[in-house]
């Protein structure tokens, strides 16, 4: 039996090792959707890749967070793509467990259903052991009852999916995983020997940092759920001043009260080389590193909505590498003519460089960012000037986790645009060209714009 799980991320440093370590004890590959990581998390899951864990990572990063829509998407391209027998949609902090061993419970699930399961929830407490980093040995306290609906009491649902069955009955996975609907004929059973572990918060700093980056985030989103309500509650408290480890404790209660007991996952039913954990110290980045990054999300963010409004129609943007850099004391960027050229010709958006100091610098009214940043800047390709050596760079690319299959060449990119869409882009050229070099003369005089354009043309 194949079983697959998928999982939406965005920010989950302090637990994804702990996540994939645990649950890939049961599953046999993971599809990974990054929603916007700005922090460790897609770095950690890397290095776990290299280990030799059959992940596959989706970059949703231009999507502003919407559950459903994206879990849906993925959920189909993981049928159609990867033909499991069960899927099981997991939150990042979700971990299967059971009355035996969970792959043993799933492989006996008929797959002429859809199954029900419930949360099994855990909160913080004061006997948690702080300096422990592998979340289900960390916390150990749980409701004696599995979580349940404020409306009428019932336990909160979570779907486990035989993939045939749900793609016959033409289903739809709801928002949260809770349910599934399409279909007045589906069939559900609830089983009660199979949970989910939650564990919905597990230490101040996780509050804090996920409050204030989501916060942003949900600033620039166009929806509400009770989730971003929880989220904009807890950030008036922060902003209070109120104590973070009596707020972070009431947040892992979710609003419920009962009943806490001692009952730990059973850790037995893993291999105890799997649950080693290896990449603490990428998920301890500093409040401050979390908040700025996500800072910069949203700015970069802000310039693409400003950028777009001066591209041509029927291109797809590009980014184009940068391809010279100038300066001691302080560094510049130092594009060359013909990147210049591409600029005015295509539908640059931005170029890549790794050299930290001009990050976020423009050149040719393009922002500059690194390869960790790309991702928030929209692109078709990435086109590496003839200035360069074409191999070299990509290596170098690829090395540092850029998709080898978006790395293409001036050629290349020319190419695929064909004869049409080139004479297009010619036509377009000049006045261009025309615009900007009035521009600059509005701003810089007669005198500075010659003298600017004879340094071109000697460079």
């Amino acid at each position: 039996m194949k079983i697959v799980s998928f999982t939406m991320v965005n920010n989950e440093s302090e637990i994804i090792e702990s996540f994939i370590r645990y649950n890939y004890n049961f599953v046999d590959h993971m599809v990974i959707i990054d929603n916007g990581c700005t922090d460790s998390t897609i770095e950690i899951i890397n290095r776990l890749i290299s280990e030799g864990y059959n992940i596959t990572v989706h970059d949703e990063s231009l999507e502003a967070y919407n559950q459903f829509r994206l879990d849906n998407k993925y959920l189909r391209k993981t049928i159609d793509e990867l033909k499991p027998d069960i899927i099981l949609p997991l939150d990042s902090d979700e971990f299967l467990t059971g009355n035996e061993n969970p792959r043993r419970i799933l492989e006996k699930l008929a797959l002429d259903r859809i199954y029900y399961i419930h949360w099994q929830w855990f909160v913080m407490t004061d006997k948690d052991d702080q300096d422990e980093v592998f979340v289900p040995r960390k916390m150990n306290y749980c409701f004696s009852k599995p979580a349940w609906n404020y409306s009428d009491g019932t336990p909160v649902t979570k779907a486990i999916i035989p993939a045939k069955y749900f793609d016959e009955m033409k289903l739809t996975l709801s928002m949260g995983h809770h349910t599934v609907f399409g279909n007045d004929k589906v069939e559900i059973k609830e089983i009660d020997n199979l949970r989910l572990a939650h564990y919905r918060a597990i230490s101040e700093l996780q509050l804090v940092s996920k409050t204030s980056c989501y916060t942003m985030r949900d600033i620039a989103t166009m929806e509400n759920n009770f989730e971003t309500a929880q989220r904009t509650n807890q950030m008036a408290m922060i902003e209070r001043g109120e104590n973070m480890r009596t707020t972070a404790v009431e947040a892992s209660y979710g609003g419920y009260e009962g009943e806490v007991i001692y009952n730990p996952i059973d850790l037995s039913f893993c291999k105890p080389e799997t649950i080693n954990m290896k990449y603490a110290a990428l998920a301890k980045e500093s409040l401050v590193k979390r908040v700025i990054k996500t800072g910069q999300e949203m700015a970069v963010r802000a310039y693409n909505s400003e950028r777009e409004k001066r591209e041509k129609a029927f291109l797809k943007p590009i980014v184009v590498w940068m391809d010279g850099i100038r300066g001691k004391e302080c560094i510049f960027p130092n594009p060359s003519n013909k990147i210049t050229i591409l600029a005015e010709l295509f539908n640059v958006r931005g170029y890549l460089t790794t050299c930290q100091e001009i990050k976020f610098l423009k050149a040719n009214y393009r922002l500059i960012v690194t390869p960790d940043v790309v991702k928030f800047l929209p692109h078709q390709y990435i086109v590496l000037p003839n200035t360069v050596i074409f191999e070299e760079v990509k290596e170098q690319l690829v090395n540092i986790g850029i998709d080898q299959k978006k790395i293409i060449s001036v050629r290349d990119y020319e190419k695929k645009l064909g004869i049409i869409k080139m004479m297009y882009c010619y036509i377009r050229l000049v006045p261009s060209v025309t615009k900007r070099v009035y521009a600059y003369f509005k701003r810089n005089g007669i005198k500075t714009t010659v003298n600017k354009i004879k340094s071109r043309v000697r460079k």
